[in-house]
Order: structure tokens, then sequence, then C-alpha cells
């Protein structure tokens, strides 16, 4: 991996889910920057530019059909920076859903949050660190 520290932003309402994706990216060198909700997001995106963005789809929990995370996070982060990748997760939306949403020209991974594969996740993540 590069030593220039690859920037990630992670966009999760659950505080689990950033907690532990925080702690399993920082010690592989990445410097990471959270943010809970849609309002977050847009101010962390004025940080940027960023490798990549990992993406919750539903960003409340309350809200069966929220898709804030693709409709509102990825939709805004696309706009000021095209050339950047998502990790998108979810727990209620398979792939062929998410792909459906998300804009043709938008690189995408899907994560399914009940099978989340660990390495696989890191080799995206480094990948895109090194592209």
């Amino acid at each position: 991996m590069p030593s220039n520290n690859p920037r990630v932003l992670i966009v999760e309402d659950a505080s689990n889910w950033r907690t532990t994706l925080e702690t399993l990216l920082k010690p592989r060198g990445f410097t990471v920057i959270v943010a809970a909700n849609v309002l977050e997001a847009a101010s962390a995106l004025q940080q940027g530019p960023f490798t990549a963005a990992i993406l919750d789809v539903r960003l409340d929990s309350f809200d069966d059909d929220n898709r804030e995370g693709l409709t509102s996070v990825l939709v805004a982060a696309h706009e000021l920076y095209p050339q950047m990748s998502f990790v998108v997760m979810s727990s209620y939306y398979n792939e062929t859903e998410v792909r459906s949403l998300v804009p043709a020209d938008v690189r995408i991974f899907y994560f399914d949050k009940n099978n989340f594969r660990t390495e696989r996740f890191f080799q995206i993540l480094e990948e895109l660190a090194q592209s």
C-alpha cells in the first residue's frame, strides 16, 4: 500500500459498524473520516478527495424505504469526485437492487452486511488505494 495514507469516507448510521470499519482500516494505513448521517456526510465530503467512500444504503433505521446512502450521499459524492469508487453495504438490499439505484457511470463494490467478507473488503480497498 502506498505510504501517502489513502483517505476513506465511512457513512454509516450504526455506531458499531462505523467503529468496526474504522478499527479495521486505520492499522492498514488508511486515513478515515466518519459520518453518521447525510448532514455529516455533506460536511465530510468537503474534506475530500477520497480514495473511496464506504456507504450504508439506509441511513435511518426507522424508515424501511430509506436509501439516503445512495440517493443523497453517493450522488453528491460522485458529483464532487467523479473518479471516486464506492463500497456499498446493506443488510436490506441485495446487489441487484443496489446496482439498479446507482447511476451506470458510478463504480461500486457491493457487500452484504449479513455475510461480510473481511479479506475481500481489504483486497478491494487496497487495490483502490494503489490505483
